[in-house]
């Protein structure tokens, strides 16, 4: 039996630390997505996307307190970026890579995802 990806566990102490007191800084986590079967991440990718909204001037799709830039797609692979801020920063992003594992990535056995959570940005 092949496993899913790792499941992102939200890092409080990275967005409510002592880096953003005033809760005002945006917090980005990043997904670097690799291995996966080419044709189901692309229907699941697709799928979760279509369920936000989007800019289309910005590329950025959104849905409540957070939004996703697809930074690149090819083959099997995925850099995407999740961002919030304020003081729903935690719950809006965990909201958010909760939402995408469920419907993308925990479907995607066999593949590896590794998340880097970005410098504070205020």
């Amino acid at each position: 039996m092949t496993s899913s990806p790792e499941r992102y566990a939200m890092n409080f102490g990275w967005v409510w630390g002592p880096d953003n007191p005033r809760l005002d800084k945006v917090a980005r986590l990043a997904l670097n997505l690799r291995g996966a079967d080419q044709a189901k991440l692309d229907d699941l990718l697709d799928g979760w996307l279509e369920g936000l909204e989007h800019d289309a001037e910005s590329g950025h799709y959104f849905q409540g307190g957070f939004s996703v830039e697809v930074l690149s797609r090819s083959i099997g692979t995925a850099y995407i970026v999740f961002a919030s801020g304020g003081e729903d920063v935690a719950d809006s992003l965990g909201y958010a890579v909760d939402g995408f594992y469920e419907k993308v990535l925990q479907h995607l056995t066999g593949a590896m995802a590794t998340w880097t959570e970005r410098p504070l940005e205020g």
